[in-house]
């Protein structure tokens, strides 16, 4: 995940999976010769318990020698507000990548552990994700984003943190019953557990699998739209010609490479994609997230972002944070 000469900013939330991940990359800096800042974000959500954890991320980066950063994201969440756990990860994660900016480091390495893995998985599976959705947590990400514990246990890791004697904290929202996380973690991975103890690792090696067999996927379907001269158009003949199944993927995955951001795109966007490649009629268009447009005319499937979204994305990122 990581070269020589790298700076790393390491997420440290407080609690015994971030403190853990800093502890062990703190150790192994030498051997891997990489530079660490330690990061901490306050959602100020949580009162007086939320500058605890501050101060106990900043801490353990004291103990262990690494410079620490932090920022906080409170005036733009609300405690009650709905979608709170997708919003402060969307705010966390954009004030990491600013942090990381601001201190030059090219990766942003995040605690997440083999049980927050498992959890993802059967998240997906209870929400109806396809084979897709089942890569669940990524080691890497192509922005960056390192997760060098993912195959480590949340108990080993809360292991070490205190044999170490490192201050952590324990986020009492990773109790709360609102979140689907929740109820995983306390129910039904315990559940499953009863019924194979490896339920954990049998989940995280089912993302690994789904995760190889989508990037053969993507490497199929990168070459077939290659064959198939859609370099910026699609045409629809050629879409009608494969195969049912294949359909859809071929689709998506040109959208993808069109712009339109992959995380937002969903079945019903890519059915309608298919549809409009399929319909008798000469012409139509399919409204995808983000003002992206598609539009079927002369044979062809053409896309587009309209000029006002754009404006307003750029508008956006002038905007100082």
């Amino acid at each position: 995940m990581l070269a020589p000469g790298d700076r790393v900013l390491v997420a440290v939330s407080g609690g015994a999976d971030s403190v853990g991940l800093l502890l062990a990359m703190a150790q192994l800096r030498r051997k891997l010769g990489v530079e660490l800042v330690a990061a901490h974000v306050n959602h100020r959500l949580r009162g007086a318990d939320a500058d605890a954890d501050e101060a106990a991320a900043g801490a353990a980066a004291e103990r262990l020698g690494v410079p620490f950063a932090r920022c906080d994201i409170g005036g733009r969440l609300h405690a009650e507000a709905p979608n709170l756990e997708a919003r402060a990860r969307r705010l966390r994660y954009a004030a990491l990548r600013r942090l990381a900016a601001a201190h030059e480091c090219g990766q942003i390495s995040t605690g997440h552990t083999l049980d927050d893995q498992a959890e993802t998985v059967l998240m997906r599976l209870i929400r109806g994700a396809g084979v897709r959705g089942l890569v669940a947590i990524r080691p890497r990400r192509r922005d960056g984003i390192v997760r060098p514990v993912i195959d480590c246990r949340r108990a080993d890791l809360r292991a070490v943190v205190e044999q170490a004697g490192l201050p952590f904290r324990h986020d009492a929202s990773n109790d709360d019953p609102r979140f689907l996380r929740t109820q995983v973690r306390q129910r039904v991975l315990p559940l499953l557990a009863e019924l194979n103890p490896a339920v954990a690792e049998a989940c995280a090696n089912l993302a690994a699998s789904a995760r190889a067999e989508g990037a053969a996927v993507a490497r199929w379907a990168d070459a077939e739209l290659a064959a198939s001269g859609s370099e910026g158009e699609l045409p629809v003949a050629w879409l009608a010609d494969q195969p049912a199944e294949a359909r859809t993927l071929l689709a998506r995955r040109w959208l993808v490479r069109a712009g339109v951001p992959r995380r937002r795109l969903d079945r019903r966007h890519v059915r309608a994609a298919v549809a409009l490649a399929l319909a008798k009629e000469g012409r139509g268009e399919v409204h995808l997230p983000l003002g992206w447009v598609l539009e079927r005319r002369r044979g062809r499937l053409a896309i587009a972002q309209r000029k006002s979204v754009i404006r307003r994305r750029v508008r956006a990122v002038q905007q100082p944070a």
